[in-house]
Order: C-alpha cells, then structure tokens, then sequence
C-alpha cells in the first residue's frame, strides 16, 4: 500500500515542476515512481525505497544537468558556434539603400537578408557599394566599405 504515497508524491513533483521555473522537480518524480514501482513488486522496506527515490533521482538531476551542458548548451555565448548576427562579421554585403548616418538611413543585403546598416566611421556609403560586416549594433550591422 506505501506505493500509493510514492506515486502521490511522483504526481506532486511533477505538478510543482509544472508550476516553477528550472528542470529540477521532475527528476524527483521520476525517483518516487521507481521507489513506488519497487514497493508495488513487493520491497515492503521503506528504508530501501528511501534509498532508491534519493539515489534515483540525484542520479537522474546529475545526467540531465550534464545532458543540458554537452548538448544544450553548445551555442552559447563564447562556445565557439556562431550564431545568427555573429555569423555576419567578417561577411560581404551590398548596399540596397544608400547608408546616411544624418538621415539615419542605410540598408544592407548580406547572404540574401536584408538588415538595417550604419558605417563604422558615420560616413555615407552609396548604394550598390560592397561593405564588410565589422559587427552590429541591436539590429543594426555595422559596416565598412570595401574598396575595390
């Protein structure tokens, strides 16, 4: 009958886990159905059960922290894996509207997208000049004409 509490105590963790920020409750939950499941197949020692929902679900706390670092987290800032406006420095683009930091205008295509651009040194660059993406700056590139 003590599997009835593990599996009460399993749904609990996962409705706390539901309702708070992290990735932490479940794997509680998961403990105490395994605790649960044992009790249920007749290991009547609580002792034992005990054992296994903390050994369990430490075990399952440590595997998914360390799932989350390897594979989840790769793409974080200074991983090495560029991503999105990163990806863009050090790339080639064509004005499509003149770039007029005084009328705050300027438009570039890099890699098929257009993006919102001022020049590095505040001066105009004409439309139809290849740039150089040095970096950006919200969601404005910042650019430098590429002379050719």
């Amino acid at each position: 009958m003590e599997y009835y509490w593990w599996f009460a105590a399993a749904l609990l963790f996962f409705i706390l886990e539901i309702v708070t920020p992290g990735f932490v409750l479940m794997w509680f939950g998961v403990g105490a159905i395994v605790a649960g499941l044992l009790s249920l197949f007749g290991v009547s020692n609580a002792l034992v059960q005990a054992i296994v929902f903390v050994a369990v679900s430490l075990i399952m706390l440590s595997l998914s922290r360390t799932l989350f670092k390897n594979v989840f987290m790769r793409s974080s800032p200074g991983a090495g894996l560029k991503t999105n406006m990163d990806a863009l420095v050090g790339r080639t683009g064509l004005v499509t509207e003149g770039i007029d930091i005084e009328r705050s205008r300027g438009r570039v295509t890099v890699e098929g997208q257009d993006w919102a651009a001022r020049s590095i040194d505040r001066a105009p660059i004409t439309l139809s000049s290849r740039v150089e993406v040095t970096g950006f700056e919200g969601a404005s590139l910042i650019v430098r004409r590429i002379e050719e």
